[in-house]
């Protein structure tokens, strides 16, 4: 199942790569190429990734005991739509690792995450977004150990805002992703559980595109 997600999930972005390429005129291909210079339709695809500050946030996470964020990453595609030159929408795929590090253990929570964002251009090189975004779940780690993914919630929902920067062909951004589903929903004896546990991520991350 986890191969058949990312399949598809690229198999989407390649498509819409392919779309913007070939089915619009010479004219708009022309105004594609220029996008990352600040002129033109924000209109393209491309790659991007950089580092995420993970932590988890929430009433109950006091059941954890003390524990530290984790610092990890993220990467995947993008491709933007422009509806006109202030506003576009931009769908992405990225693989993302969220977690903590408590008592000498460090947890990774690994996810397929789909935002799917509002860009605003407040000037011709400078955009704010923000948006929902869903993640799947895909592995979960103690250590090197595998974790039981069926106490967990391996489907999550919420938030992402940032801004970026476009400098010729690349993109530097910041971005906070909230999640809005608790981290697990039973406990390791399958009681259910309503345990305000969720995740929060501050990202940096560079892209290039065309």
């Amino acid at each position: 199942m986890k191969k058949t997600i990312l399949v598809t999930l690229l198999s989407f972005f390649a498509l819409c790569g392919y779309a913007q390429t070939d089915a619009v005129g010479p004219s708009l291909q022309q105004q594609n190429h220029n996008t990352f210079s600040g002129i033109g339709s924000n209109s393209g695809f491309g790659i991007k990734g950089g580092v995420n500050f993970a932590t988890l946030n929430g009433s109950d996470t006091d059941v954890l005991g003390r524990f530290d964020g984790l610092t990890s990453f993220h990467a995947g595609v993008y491709t933007q739509f422009a509806l006109s030159d202030f506003f576009s929408i931009q769908p992405e795929a990225l693989y993302t690792r969220k977690g903590m590090v408590r008592n000498d253990s460090t947890f990774r929570f690994d996810y397929l995450e789909v935002p799917v964002l509002a860009v605003f251009n407040i000037t011709e090189n400078v955009s704010v977004h923000f948006g929902p975004q869903v993640s799947v779940m895909v592995s979960a780690k103690e250590e090197d150990t595998e974790i039981n993914l069926d106490p967990l919630n391996t489907f999550d929902y919420g938030i992402a805002a940032g801004a970026e920067a476009r400098i010729g062909h690349f993109r530097l951004g910041t971005r906070y992703n909230l999640g809005l589903a608790d981290l697990r929903k039973e406990n390791n004896v399958g009681q259910k559980l309503n345990q305000d546990i969720k995740h929060g991520v501050f990202q940096v991350y560079l892209g290039i595109g065309i």
